[in-house]
């Protein structure tokens, strides 16, 4: 059996190195294309969260909780007197949810 030249093992890992970026791609866009989304959804928890601890319970809006930003497209609904989501939409009908009881996006 003939060995690899260096061209050709060089040409293997260039592959090899392609379709693993290509997966990772393809198996996170709402990370790479939504990035700010993300940091703004995570500020917001950790605004709710903050305000939970202070004050016992959660805030009625998010400017109690101190974000008055009339632009963010980032959004927060109480579901209880515990239990709240923040989301923000990635696409047409579809979004990045954060729920607080399982404390991930999904």
């Amino acid at each position: 059996m003939k060995a690899l030249s260096s061209s050709r093992i060089g040409f293997l890992a260039l592959v090899v190195f392609a379709g693993l970026a290509m997966g990772l791609f393809l198996s996170q866009p709402v990370r790479l294309f939504h990035w700010r989304e993300l940091r703004t959804g995570n500020e917001t928890v950790s605004r709710v969260e903050t305000f939970r601890v202070k004050h016992g319970r959660l805030p009625e809006t998010l400017k109690e909780a101190g974000i008055d930003d009339p632009d963010q497209k980032v959004f927060n609904r109480k579901m209880g007197s515990d239990e709240y989501c923040v989301w923000f939409g990635t696409t047409l009908g579809e979004s990045e949810t954060f729920n607080s009881r399982t404390q991930k996006w999904e």
